[in-house]
């Protein structure tokens, strides 16, 4: 009798301490920023919920405010932002060891728009992606229809790229 109510006990110890891991691996991963849009942040948000964290949830702060939840993205002090040589998007890239080539493609672009901001474009699609991103951005002023439509943009330039 004993040995069964151990046994039961261990069992029961198990399915408790799986269940909370399983729980911790599905909960959602919030990455913060600043409000406001432009491609490089499109782009990154696309990133982070299609290849880093597919459950993520992306809060949004005023401009300037500090941010005390989540991971920050795409502000002066988070860890994943524009650097003089990198976007956000390239450091979600590099911190993820992301070396999907279409990725890496998308990445050059939004490098051409973001850091290459004065000089000639690198890449003839750099100013169709840079338009077509601006456009979402125009029609609306919703934040969840940017996304959907940048994360819709985003799925049919890397589905598109060979």
């Amino acid at each position: 009798m004993r040995k069964k109510l151990i046994t039961c006990t261990g069992i029961f110890i198990f399915i408790i301490f799986f269940s909370i891991l399983s729980y911790a691996d599905n909960k959602p991963e919030i990455f913060s920023t600043w409000e406001g849009f432009e491609p490089d942040k499109c782009a990154s948000i696309w990133l982070i919920k299609k290849f880093i964290k597919q459950n993520a949830e992306i809060k949004f702060f005023p401009k300037g405010s500090i941010i005390n939840k989540g991971i920050p993205f795409d502000t002066p002090d988070a860890q994943f932002r524009r650097y003089h040589n990198m976007s956000t998007y390239e450091s979600l890239l590099k911190h993820y060891k992301i070396e999907d080539p279409k990725l890496i493609y998308i990445g050059l672009l939004i490098h051409d728009v973001e850091i290459n901001t004065w000089g000639r474009k690198a890449y003839p699609e750099t100013e169709k992606m840079k338009e077509a991103v601006h456009m979402i951005m125009a029609q609306s002023q919703d934040t969840k229809i940017i996304i959907n439509k940048s994360m819709d943009y985003f799925d049919t330039l890397y589905k598109s790229i060979n």
